[in-house]
This record gives C-alpha cells, structure tokens and sequence, in this order.
C-alpha cells in the first residue's frame, strides 16, 4: 500500500471530525489533495466514521485492523525521459501532453504503424500501482466497446516491480471536467447528449462483468475526430472484473474490506465506506452524481474535504434535483435521483436509464 508523507494520525482525524475545532480548515485544505491519492488514509477515515456512535463521540481505534503497512516505492522512466526518447525500441516521444498526481501522458509516434498515440507512464512504482496499470489494460480492451478507451499496447516494466507503460490512442479535446469548470453547468440535451455513451459503455462494461469504480467528469472524455464530438470512458485503474457468480474475478486481489478506492464526490455511499461488495450499482451512483452536477453545477454530495464528504453522505440527504434545476423535465429529474438512491436496491439497471433518456432525444 502507497503512504506518501503528511499520512492522517488519530489526532488529526478527530480534528477533521469535530465541530468547531480551530485547527479543522487548515486541516481539510492542506489534506483534501493528499486523501485523494492515499489509499490507506481514506480507509483509516472510512473506518473512523463507522466508529462514531450515535452521539458522535469517536469510538478509539488504536490496535484495531486499520493500521496500514507501507510498501516499498521507486522512480519510474517518467523522472527521466524527454522528447526524442525512443520508448521499446517502436514508441518516439513527441510532446507531454498531460499530467497527474500520479502518472505522465506523452504523445508518441509509433514508428511500426506511423501513427500518434498516447503513452500514460507512471511517476512512481509499487507492486499497486502496477497491478492497476494491468488492469486498465485488461478492463477496457476486454469489454470492446467504442465509447471505452481501449489500450493498444503494453510496454513491460523495464525492471522487477516497476511499472508498466500503456499505449492508448492519442485523442484529441477536452474532459468533461474541464468543460464544466467552463460553463458551470449544461442545459440538459447537451447533458444526456454527452452521457448518453456513457450509459451506452458502461453497460456493456457491467454486462461483462466490468466496474469503473472510479467515474467522474475527469474521466468522462469529449473527443474532437472529424468535426464530430465523441464520449469516451477513460481510465479503468480501480476497476474490479465480476465472475458470473458476482464474486471478485480479478488477478490482483485490490478490493478488500476496509479499502476506500474512488475519488470521494462521485463515490456510492457504500464505497465511502469501504464495503467489500462494492458491484454495478455503485457505477450507476456515480453517472447520476456527474449528471447531477451537469445540470445543477453542484455535486450531491457537498464537502471540502474526504472527511467532511462522507460525514454528508452518511445523513443521505441529496437536495433533489428537480428543486434546483425545474426546467430539466421531470422523467429526467427522477431517474437521476433514483440512481443517487443511498440504498442500492432502489438504483435503476443502465440499461433502463438508457433507454428513458434516449427517448428525450427522440
């Protein structure tokens, strides 16, 4: 597991959580970005919030089975590659054309077919971080579904436990994330218009037992090719591959009681707390947070930082969408606040949100 220095300690939790400490904003800013990319600190939050009792007095948790174990951490190839490098002895570095906490994206020509691609490389490497680098590579590909990204090719770690390089397809736009910072908000056609792909993608993706577990705007991509603006579903790093059984078919064993994997404002209830049992539903939570957000240009779940997020998520109280945004009609209204349901059961199947929201359009 990946511990990055600034990690959560118990005493800083009960700050996060207690109301009206002085010390509780400083916290959540100089923390929020941290608990985005630490696994391990939002499973010690996740498990602090299924202590609290009911007056809110924090049960203590030392000695309990949330103490995290670091594991070793190196440089990869992106601390030291620049344009020119030739990647596999095929991959020719053009231009860096993105970049996250966690990983570098690079257009690269790929002198065997002579066409641009995209290499995602990672900063840093650990036997996590490689494992998901493969299942990307595996999620996608396996569904074979156009609005999905799909991995082209896979460049092997250069050394034991290192990471591995995915090449994807360069494309060219923008994220609907940044398209929001835009606008604000969207009027509804060009919402569904937008996600109507996703639904489309992300069903066939559970249909073959695929979950995204990790779908936000920033991963929701709008692709300029040939004056015609394409969805795509990007990154498939936390996903999870069901056997028919619904039991955990992946290679790596990522999912496991107590881990809180996702980015916390498009997170289903049940993954803010770090349930094992995480399935589908949790994706059809997340396409009705981004919509939500598309057409009121506020997130259900508010809060500033993870902390506060999932103190918001466990009262289960969302503003409802029609109150905020009365011109969107209301079968739409409906079947987003349906998919925000807290308890599972009562979320609609995609293909049955497909199908009520291709018929706006019609």
């Amino acid at each position: 597991m990946l511990i990055r220095v600034g990690c959560l300690t118990l005493d800083m939790l009960t700050d996060l959580f207690e109301q009206g400490s002085a010390s509780r904003v400083r916290l959540s800013a100089e923390l929020d970005v941290h608990l985005d990319t630490c696994e391990a600190c939002r499973e010690l939050v996740a498990a602090y919030a299924r202590a609290i009792d009911d007056s809110g007095d924090a049960v203590d948790l030392e000695g309990t089975a949330y103490a995290r174990t670091v594991s070793s951490v190196m440089p990869t190839a992106a601390a030291v590659i620049g344009t020119g490098d030739l990647i596999a002895s095929r991959y020719m570095l053009e231009r860096q054309v993105g970049e996250g906490g966690m990983g570098v994206v690079w257009a690269a020509r790929d002198t065997f077919h002579d066409r641009e691609v995209a290499l995602k490389i990672l900063k840093e490497a650990s036997p996590e971080l490689a494992g998901r680098s493969m299942r990307e590579a595996r999620a996608a590909t396996y569904v074979g579904h156009p609005a999905l990204l799909e991995v082209l090719d896979v460049v092997p770690a250069s050394a034991p436990g290192g990471a591995p390089i995915l090449v994807m397809p360069l494309l060219s736009g923008r994220s609907l994330g940044a398209l929001l910072r835009e606008r604000g908000k969207l009027a509804w056609r060009d919402m569904v218009t937008i996600m109507l792909p996703v639904l489309d993608g992300m069903h066939a993706a559970h249909t073959r037992g695929v979950i995204h577990r990790d779908l936000k705007p920033e991963n929701v991509f709008l692709a300029e090719e040939g004056g015609a603006q394409l969805t795509m579903v990007l990154d498939f790093g936390l996903s999870k591959l069901l056997s028919p059984d619904g039991t955990d078919a992946s290679a790596d064993k990522l999912t496991r009681t107590g881990a809180v994997l996702g980015t916390p404002h498009y997170m289903a209830p049940e993954q803010l707390f770090g349930d094992s049992s995480v399935d589908a539903r949790a994706d059809v939570w997340a396409i009705g947070a981004i919509a939500y957000e598309c057409l009121s240009g506020a997130q259900p779940v508010p809060g500033k930082s993870y902390a506060q997020i999932v103190k918001n998520a466990a009262k289960g109280s969302i503003t409802d969408l029609h109150t905020l945004c009365p011109d969107v009609p209301a079968s739409l209204s409906l079947s987003i606040m349906s998919m925000l349901t807290a308890e599972r059961e009562g979320r609609p199947p995609l293909d049955l949100a497909l199908a009520e929201w291709s018929a706006l359009l019609a």
